[in-house]
């Protein structure tokens, strides 16, 4: 059986909100605070959606399309060299292919796709985490058919991720109370905005890999940014030492440009 939903959010263009999760906001909701959280409920900032990505393995309770996989060698473009950070090669974190993630993204109430159609989505960080303004990372989209260099060598001191194949899946996301967005609807009140981050956490998924959507992490967030990518280190089966999460932002304006030139990495310690 579907689980419910409030469909009059959908009616009105905003995303429909799971129903234990709606009656747990209005349950907090008392006379004074429910017009607020009334708006809430009907605010596009509330919900967005974002790509769950899960681990392709002989489960098959995994669903969605193959997306691509996390770690591994790259498929970089003929002439395009490796990615360095102050002459130390990057790590390939993920390597994502669009028109994957777009089929999931069509499956849910996304609206339109933010990212390229096709080709690949190539994640790359200095796993060195030697630039704490977020610099050392560099994200590349490889057009469909463009001609691909030979991966390169391995190397013994620069060892890749374990290649890691993953399936995408549409989930909701919600902000937390770190999101000033969230805060700014409240700005009389943080206490709420306290109170629904925690119902958002309690009642809606967060994966250990997710695309776009909301921060699910206590990372420092970047000022005119949203996240692009968010990747656990044991789903990568990463040592990163006391790094746990890794992610890249990314602007709006950029973001719908599509350009991925000045994305931003984000690092949660433990």
């Amino acid at each position: 059986m579907a689980e419910p939903s409030l469909t009059d959010a959908a009616d009105d263009g905003h995303l429909p909100i799971p129903y234990d999760l709606y009656a747990a906001i209005r349950k907090r909701a008392d006379e004074r605070t429910a017009p607020l959280v009334d708006g809430l409920i009907r605010s596009s900032l509330a919900l967005a959606p974002a790509l769950a990505l899960t681990p392709d393995t002989a489960d098959e309770s995994v669903e969605g399309p193959v997306a691509g996989r996390l770690g591994g060698l790259p498929a970089l473009a003929d002439g395009v060299e490796w990615p360095e950070y102050a002459g130390h090669p990057m790590q390939l974190v993920a390597q994502l292919d669009c028109a994957g993630l777009a089929g999931a993204h069509a499956g849910g109430d996304g609206g339109r796709w933010p990212l390229p159609a096709d080709g690949l989505l190539l994640f790359f960080h200095d796993d060195r985490f030697s630039d704490f303004a977020g610099r050392g990372c560099r994200v590349l989209h490889v057009p469909e058919g463009a001609p691909l260099r030979p991966a390169p060598a391995g190397r013994d001191d620069f060892p890749p991720l374990p290649a890691v194949p993953v399936r995408a899946r549409w989930v909701l996301s919600a902000p937390s109370y770190q999101d000033r967005e969230l805060e700014d609807l409240f700005p009389d009140d943080f206490m709420i905005a306290l109170d629904l981050s925690s119902d958002f956490r309690d009642h809606l998924p967060r994966p250990d890999v997710r695309v776009l959507g909301w921060c699910d992490t206590d990372t420092g967030r970047h000022e005119g940014h949203r996240p692009l990518l968010q990747v656990e280190g044991s789903a990568a089966d990463a040592d990163w030492g006391e790094a746990v999460n890794v992610s890249f932002w990314i602007t709006d304006e950029d973001l719908a440009a599509g350009r991925f030139d000045r994305v931003r990495q984000g690092v949660e310690v433990a």
